[in-house]
C-alpha cells in the first residue's frame, strides 16, 4: 500500500507495484534544470533538507540538453522523483508522460504560496502538474554611468529607450573615442525559442498576446495590429543597428557578455543576473529600471520556477516532504542564495510569508517584485507552450532577419502555423477552425 500521505497527495490514483523499503534510510533524486552557479545552491538546499529529515539526497544538476537527459531517462525508465524546472516547461513534460498530477490542498504550506503563482502551476486542463518554488519578471538594466554622462532620463515610455538605445550607439557614452558601443542587447536566436521570449514583453505592452483563451479552446492573435507594432519596434533596433551585432543569431548567454564588457548599455533580463553585474560591470555603474509602457501600457513576462513530481516517486513520502521544504520559508530563504553571489535558485520567493526586501535589502529586488505583482504576464497554459515558443521563436526572429519584409504579412502567416499547432494539440478554438 502507499503511504497515506502520499496516496492523499497524488491526483488521479495512479495504481503501482510497491516493494517495502524496510528500514533503510530514505534516498531520494533530485534533477535540476540550473546553470552552473547555481550548484553550490542546489547542494546548500539539499544539505540542509536532509539535515532536518534524514532523507538524503541524490542531486544532477545542468542546463545543456535538459529535455533530452529527460526523455533519455524517461525512456530507460530511470526518472528522478523529482524535477526542479522552468514553469513553462510544464506542457512538454506533460506530453512525455512522466508527471504525476497533485493537490495543492495535501501539501504542507500550500496556503501560504502565492495564488499568481499557483495560477503559472496550473495546467490546461485545471489541473496541476507541480509546486511552484520561484517567481520573476524582467527589468531593464541600464548602464547608469553611460545614462548620466549623456544627460538622459530614465526610460519610461517606448520612445524614451529608443531614444537612449540611438545615444549609447552614437554619442560614445564610454567616452574611449571610439565606434564601438551599441543600445540594446537582443537576444533573436531561434534556439530554444529565445526570439519569442524576448519579444513577449514588448507584445504585451503593444496590447497585443499570442493567442486569447475561449471556452473550447485557443484563438490565435498574432495577427493583429498590436503584434504588427511590437515586432516593427523590435525590428528597428536591430535594423538601425541599435543592438549588438549577431543580434538574430544571440542567446541570453551570448547578450550578457556584450552588456558585461560595455558593449551595449540595455540588458532586459531577470533578478538572478544581478550577482554577475555587481561583480562586471560593477554596482555603481547599473541601475535596474521597470519595463517602459508602450502603446498597452506596462508588461513584462512572468516566469519561475517548479517543482514536479514525476511517476518514479511511488512508494516514499521524501519527495513531497521536499516538495513541503522548497516552500517553506526556511527552504526558499537558502534558495534564495543571499550573500553567497552565486545565481539563486529562488529569485523571488513565492511564500507570502518570505519577505524579500527584509533578506536581500537592496531596493533593486523591489522593482521586479512590483512588475511581477502588477504587470507580470504568464506565457498562455496551451497543452504545451515549448513547441509553440519555437514555432513562434522561429517566426520572429524570420522577421527581425529581414529589414524589408512587410511585418503584419508575415505575422499573419505565422499566426495560421500557431493554428495548426494548436489543433494538433487538440485545443484550438471551433471559431478559429
Amino acid at each position: 500500500m502507499l503511504n497515506a500521505k502520499l496516496r492523499a497527495f497524488l491526483a488521479g490514483g495512479l495504481a503501482v507495484c510497491v516493494v517495502a523499503t524496510g528500514a533503510q534510510a530514505e534516498t531520494i533524486k533530485v534533477w535540476s534544470r540550473q546553470t552552473d552557479e547555481s550548484v553550490s545552491v542546489l547542494k546548500a538546499l539539499t544539505d540542509a533538507f536532509t539535515a532536518d529529515t534524514g532523507i538524503t539526497v541524490e542531486a544532477f544538476n545542468t542546463g545543456i540538453d535538459f529535455e533530452q537527459r529527460l526523455a533519455r531517462a524517461a525512456a530507460g525508465r530511470n526518472l528522478p522523483d523529482v524535477i526542479l524546472n522552468d514553469t513553462a516547461a510544464m506542457g512538454q513534460m506533460r506530453q512525455m508522460g512522466i508527471l504525476q498530477a497533485i493537490d495543492p490542498g495535501k501539501i504542507a504550506g500550500s496556503s501560504d504560496v502565492a495564488s499568481s503563482a499557483w495560477d503559472g502551476a496550473k495546467a490546461n486542463d485545471g489541473k496541476f502538474y507541480s509546486v511552484p518554488i520561484s517567481a520573476q519578471s524582467f527589468a531593464m538594466f541600464i548602464r547608469k554611468d553611460w545614462r548620466e554622462k549623456l544627460g538622459l532620463p530614465q526610460p519610461k515610455t517606448w520612445d524614451d529607450v529608443r531614444k537612449m538605445a540611438e545615444a549609447f550607439t552614437k554619442n560614445d557614452p564610454d567616452g574611449n573615442g571610439k565606434d564601438d558601443t551599441f543600445g540594446m542587447a537582443i537576444p533573436g536566436s531561434t534556439t530554444r525559442g529565445y526570439a519569442s521570449w524576448f519579444v513577449s514583453n514588448f507584445l504585451w505592452e503593444a496590447g497585443g498576446d499570442f493567442v486569447k483563451q475561449t471556452s473550447d479552446g485557443f484563438a490565435p492573435t498574432l495577427d493583429s495590429p498590436e503584434a504588427t507594432a511590437a515586432l516593427t519596434y523590435v525590428r528597428a533596433m536591430v535594423c538601425d543597428k541599435l543592438s549588438q551585432p549577431g543580434a538574430v543569431n544571440a542567446t541570453t548567454g551570448d547578450t550578457l557578455p556584450t552588456f558585461r564588457s560595455g558593449q551595449t548599455g540595455i540588458f532586459i533580463s531577470g533578478p538572478y543576473h544581478i550577482p554577475q553585474l555587481d561583480s562586471e560591470p560593477g554596482k555603481d555603474k547599473v541601475e535596474v529600471v521597470m519595463m517602459p509602457a508602450g502603446p498597452g501600457g506596462v508588461a513584462s513576462l512572468a516566469e519561475g520556477t517548479s517543482a514536479y513530481l514525476t511517476k518514479a516517486a511511488r512508494q516514499e513520502t521524501g519527495p513531497v516532504k521536499f516538495l513541503e521544504f522548497l516552500i517553506s520559508p526556511k527552504g526558499q530563504g537558502i534558495a534564495m542564495a543571499q550573500g553567497s553571489g552565486r545565481t539563486p535558485i529562488v529569485r523571488l520567493p513565492v511564500n507570502s510569508k518570505v519577505d524579500v526586501n527584509a533578506i536581500r535589502n537592496d531596493p533593486r529586488w523591489l522593482v521586479f517584485k512590483d512588475t511581477f505583482e502588477k504587470y507580470g504576464h504568464y506565457m498562455p497554459a496551451v497543452p504545451n507552450w515549448t513547441t509553440i515558443r519555437q514555432i513562434t521563436g522561429e517566426g520572429f526572429n524570420r522577421i527581425l532577419s529581414q529589414c524589408d519584409a512587410d511585418v503584419s504579412v508575415e505575422l499573419k502567416a505565422l499566426n495560421k502555423q500557431v493554428a495548426g499547432e494548436l489543433k494538433a494539440q487538440n485545443a484550438l478554438s471551433a471559431s478559429s477552425q
